[in-house]
């Protein structure tokens, strides 16, 4: 890979990315690229951090006067104490994807489920919809559940471990104004008597989880209980298709993946730092 070019002097603001790992992050690029095209003299970076570094790095943000962060895996919950404020999505997610540094003032947003909403209606999902299906229970289920909450008339969270989607299913019961039910991932699988409950009727079902990230197998999933035209939308942007989504495509159903979520929230944490 080529090295990315930035000039660095006096009057250069630095923002970047902390997680662990982050060498995989796109972020990088993309920002840099975009801070070239309109001249601006800023400068993405990278930081590895490991958890037990966590609050240190966010104080550095403040100490050093960087501009602003964006937050990955696995520190999205990680920071919230560690913030002075946070903005309405971050606290319906409860995590934090972007800290924006105001005068010393750290600010927590969490542009992952705006832009999974931007990206949606991209993909052509409608405003509303009866029914959206999120797989998994943490931080990046969570979003999906706050940006379905917006526009589906039922949500169905399935996680392996039942009691973590149910936890999931009462708090979003909590903030939202459309009912949502957590259930075991086993009940989505075919053969099981509830799976068309869950699937039938569905306008989209998201992966929220890391499964096949790697290329491992996915959970067995009764995909033809949902209609011809539910998508099927992974969070994971891989450059190969994931198995979730294969299996998917293999059922005609049309099928999507998170670059342009990654998309989206980049340039919302991008406007949340420069203005632009």
């Amino acid at each position: 890979m080529a090295a990315i070019q930035v000039p660095i002097d006096g009057a250069t603001r630095i923002v970047g990315i902390i997680g662990d790992p982050v060498e995989h992050s796109r972020s990088p690029a993309m920002h840099n690229a975009a801070f070239r095209a309109l001249g601006i003299p800023w400068a993405y970076i990278p930081f590895p951090v490991y958890g037990r570094n966590v609050g240190a790095a966010v104080r550095g943000v403040r100490a050093l006067g960087i501009t602003g962060i964006n937050v990955t895996i696995p520190h999205k919950e990680a920071v919230l104490r560690h913030l002075d404020e946070l903005t309405e999505t971050a606290r319906a997610c409860r995590a934090v994807n972007t800290i924006i540094n105001r005068r010393g003032t750290l600010v927590g947003d969490n542009t992952d489920a705006p832009g999974l909403t931007r990206d949606w209606s991209e993909i052509g999902l409608s405003e509303k919809v009866d029914l959206g299906v999120v797989l998994g229970a943490g931080g990046a289920a969570r979003a999906a559940a706050v940006a379905l909450s917006k526009r589906a008339r039922r949500i169905v969270i399935a996680a392996r471990r039942s009691p973590r989607a149910r936890a999931l299913a009462r708090d979003m019961n909590r903030i939202s104004h459309v009912p949502v039910t957590g259930v075991q991932l086993s009940e989505l699988a075919p053969e099981h008597p509830a799976s068309a409950d869950h699937l039938g009727g569905a306008a989209i079902v998201v992966n929220a989880t890391s499964v096949g990230m790697n290329g491992e197998d996915f959970f067995p999933l009764d995909i033809a209980a949902t209609p011809r035209d539910c998508r099927f939308y992974d969070l994971i942007y891989t450059a190969n298709r994931t198995p979730f989504l294969a299996m998917a495509a293999s059922s005609r159903r049309p099928v999507f993946n998170g670059l342009g979520m990654l998309l989206h929230q980049g340039a919302l944490a991008f406007g949340g730092w420069t203005g632009q």
